[in-house]
């Protein structure tokens, strides 16, 4: 019974790796060695470390490694 529980633990753990990943797909990130707005497949978004809304990301463009804020996407609405 204990390990139905763990797998049953263990597949809603990698499950929710795998949907933030797709859903921080849709994001640009900003580097802040060159300034340019970029994005990544989610393959590549995978068990990356991040603090709150920056992620440690190397850019394609000038190929830092660093910490870059997310810019999510506009939903919509009266404000930008």
């Amino acid at each position: 019974m204990a390990v139905w529980v763990g797998l049953g633990a263990l597949a809603l753990l990698v499950g929710a790796v795998f949907l933030q990943a797709r859903a921080l797909a849709r994001c640009r990130f900003w580097c802040p060695s060159c300034g340019e707005l970029f994005a990544l497949p989610w393959t590549k978004l995978l068990f990356r470390q991040h603090i709150n809304e920056e992620w440690r990301l190397t850019c394609p463009h000038c190929g830092q490694k660093g910490w870059c804020p997310a810019r999510r996407p506009y939903r919509g609405g009266d404000n930008p």
